[in-house]
């Protein structure tokens, strides 16, 4: 018997603002992430581990234009090594003026660099900086099918005050 795996999606008010992550960065994290448009955040509910594959995910999004960084120094940066066939890429911290290119870049990614196929299952979140400077979280886990509702959602809080 396969164990069904239910899809979630969440859309709330988070607490996570650039002011804060800066705050709370050691110094030499502080100075690079507050040029950057997108921050690749701690992922599984850490404190200072990334999924593997991030590097390549910073990479992808430096190659397409989108200054990006994690949210480490190289000396504290570790991987998590999840298994299995589920894609997981991880939190992402994206500042308004970037969401429109954040949007095509990432599905670009995961469709193009990764070869998603549609039932394959995906885990993200994204941390979104409105115009006004507060952020919605925007959760996705479930098939890749379905990853768009989880973009649209984005994509339609880079016009909210």
């Amino acid at each position: 018997m396969a164990l069904e795996i239910k899809e979630k999606f969440e859309v709330v008010d988070s607490e996570t603002d650039i002011e804060r992550l800066i705050t709370d960065a050691p110094k030499e994290v502080a100075e690079t992430i507050a040029q950057k448009s997108v921050i690749i955040l701690p992922s599984h509910e850490s404190a200072d581990s990334f999924y593997h594959g991030t590097l390549e995910t910073l990479d992808y999004l430096n190659d397409h234009g989108l200054s990006t960084d994690v949210y480490s120094n190289d000396d504290e940066y570790k991987e998590l090594s999840l298994h299995g066939a589920d894609i997981w890429l991880g939190t992402f911290f994206i500042k308004n003026f970037v969401i429109p290119v954040f949007c095509s870049v990432i599905a670009a990614y995961i469709y193009e660099k990764l070869r998603a196929k549609k039932d394959d299952k995906i885990s993200l979140k994204f941390i979104v900086e409105k115009k006004d400077g507060n952020t919605t979280t925007v959760s996705y886990d479930g098939e890749v099918d379905n990853l768009d509702k989880a973009i649209d959602s984005v994509k339609s809080l880079s016009d909210e005050d």
